[in-house]
């Protein structure tokens, strides 16, 4: 089987010839150590900063040869694509309020942090009904060139491994309208959102409304690129729980998300959902807004991948979910057994990815994802 008909066939709940593998996400210190070179491909401030400096042509150049050749060196059988930078846009800041913090053109404020290796949003312009206007009755501009990174991998791995477009920050291009996404789309800090959803309903509800207009517009757009899937990617949870309760999830959440997968589905793609923290009890409204697959799942936040086959593996199929700290803190034998786990949980009956739980971030041990990679390459056969 391709990667893509096994993508497809875990995505249908049958068994493939063996469990599929790939990741979401991995960070520039990983990617340069398994390519042997520098990279631009997810590499956080640094990519930043050479975009600042006008090496678009540099940077996108690197991100397409790049995830390229990753996803043929580690054998993954899904790759995920993304809008790019536009060759007609000047994303410098709009002005620097001191040698690590700056404003965007948006009037977004943004802070560098050591810690990830990134910058943060830290105080979000405040959206206002001009804004919810404007994306109402303003259309969707994407230029050519902002389409280059997603053409390039369709061209040149779309008939063997599944494409899966997902949101970016640079240029923003959100394709989950439900929700907050900081620095992607509805940026808007959780306890603001929570609390205007509380206090002024109506206006969030114009809010989603059309966040989800923008969202659906850009599916559509990468869709009719080739991509084979849509990621909606905000977090609705947090390691406790839910960020909103199940009634008001029914009320305000579950509408747009419905929405959002009716419209993917008749364009002929699958809905991935993604959501760090424990989401068990929003599960049940979530696959029946009609998503195909859950992504994020975090076993140290209740989420094991047992557990969940038995309550819904019939339903949606599961990406996970060799944990994240386990990779940044953890040791080889370590990673062996959380992949062995995932696959004696996961893949029996199919409708199972292999993948961390989340993504491999940059803090993460480069003996740990070689570990990852050959325990699942030895094992992902046996189930």
């Amino acid at each position: 089987m391709t990667g893509k008909e096994r993508m497809v066939a875990a995505l249908k709940h049958q068994e493939p010839d063996r469990v599929p593998i790939g990741e979401m996400g991995i960070d520039y210190p990983v990617i340069e150590r398994v390519l042997g070179h520098e990279t631009f491909y997810r590499a956080k401030i640094k990519e930043r900063q050479a975009i600042w400096a006008g090496r678009r042509s540099e940077v996108v150049a690197g991100q397409k040869r790049d995830l390229v050749d990753l996803a043929l060196a580690l054998e993954w059988d899904f790759v995920p694509v993304f809008l790019t930078y536009s060759d007609k846009v000047d994303y410098r800041p709009a002005r620097f309020l001191d040698d690590h913090t700056w404003e965007d053109a948006e009037g977004n404020t943004w802070q560098e942090s050591v810690e990830i290796g990134d910058a943060i949003c830290t105080k979000p312009d405040e959206v206002t009904q001009k804004d919810i206007q404007r994306l109402l009755t303003e259309p969707l501009v994407i230029d050519e060139s902002q389409f280059e990174l997603v053409r390039y991998v369709v061209e040149k791995l779309g008939h063997t491994h599944f494409i899966i477009a997902r949101g970016w920050h640079s240029p923003a291009s959100w394709l989950d309208g439900t929700f907050p996404v900081p620095g992607e789309g509805l940026n808007m800090h959780m306890d603001t959102f929570v609390l205007r959803l509380v206090d002024e309903p109506q206006f969030v509800c114009e809010l989603l409304d059309a966040y989800t207009k923008r969202a659906l517009e850009y599916a559509h757009a990468l869709i009719k690129a080739g991509v084979d899937a849509v990621q909606m990617n905000a977090d609705y949870c947090y390691n406790d729980g839910p960020w909103v309760s199940p009634s008001q999830f029914r009320e305000y959440i579950q509408p747009r998300m419905k929405q959002h997968c009716d419209a993917i589905h008749q364009a002929g793609a699958f809905v991935l959902k993604h959501t760090d923290g424990n989401s068990l009890r929003l599960l049940p409204l979530m696959i029946e807004a009609g998503m195909d697959a859950l992504h994020g799942i975090q076993p140290s936040c209740g989420m094991g991948i047992k557990k969940l086959k038995e309550l819904f593996g019939k339903q949606i199929t599961f990406f996970g979910a060799v944990e994240c700290d386990t990779f940044v803190q953890g040791t080889p034998p370590q990673i062996e057994k959380e992949v062995e786990d995932c696959l004696r949980d996961g893949a029996p009956g199919g409708g199972f990815v292999l993948t961390s739980s989340n993504s491999i971030q940059a803090g993460a041990k480069y003996e740990n994802r070689s570990e990852e990679r050959r325990v699942g390459k030895e094992c992902r056969s046996r189930w």
